[in-house]
């Protein structure tokens, strides 16, 4: 199943970009989720206008539901943030395999993002109405989300024969990711 073989073949990745965003450490303050967000705001605002909707939806997922970059735009507007566009290599979304691999680590990542939200409301008194919205995402619906999505890539797995083509979509998104966050950026967020 590609859920399991996604989980088990992209654990070093995951971990590795755990461990560039390091949200849950003790000594993450307001300016460094301030830094966090304008990395995430530059990534998304890549990432996001390449996604092969049409196509994703033809294979049977609907991402335009999903979009995150208006919740990084909203927390940027609240966290006083004005960003500038970095230009960095983005993971290739040529196929809809691609596009399915990749979006294994995108709404994955919601799931960690319901508990990043409960301790940035617990540590930096954040919520989705005061510069949370990105990690609150989905909120409560985030569980169903998530299994909808799972539905969906299993049964385009079922029948493209690309499950190694989703795979390795799946590795170069983490490590993108873990590039994006990890860059030194001489770009930092300023205040609007």
């Amino acid at each position: 199943m590609i859920l399991q073989r996604l989980k088990e073949e992209t654990r070093v990745q995951h971990e590795e970009v755990e461990a560039a965003v390091d949200v849950m450490n003790q000594m993450f303050d307001i300016a460094d989720y301030r830094r966090l967000i304008s990395k995430f705001w530059s990534f998304y605002s890549a990432y996001e206008p390449e996604l092969p909707l049409q196509a994703l939806s033809d294979a049977g997922f609907d991402y335009s539901e999903r979009i995150k970059l208006p919740l990084l735009e909203s927390d940027a507007r609240v966290l006083g943030l004005e960003f500038q566009a970095v230009a960095l290599p983005l993971p290739d979304l040529s196929s809809v395999a691609k596009a399915f691999g990749s979006l294994y680590v995108i709404e994955g990542s919601t799931l960690g993002g319901q508990v990043i939200s409960r301790h940035l409301k617990q540590h930096l008194g954040l919520t989705p109405e005061n510069g949370g919205a990105f990690y609150f995402g989905y909120g409560q619906a985030t569980g169903p989300m998530w299994k909808a999505f799972g539905e969906s890539l299993t049964r385009f797995s079922l029948t493209a024969n690309a499950d190694d083509e989703i795979v390795e979509a799946a590795r170069a998104t983490f490590a993108c990711i873990t590039s994006w966050v990890g860059r030194k950026s001489s770009a930092a967020p300023t205040s609007i």
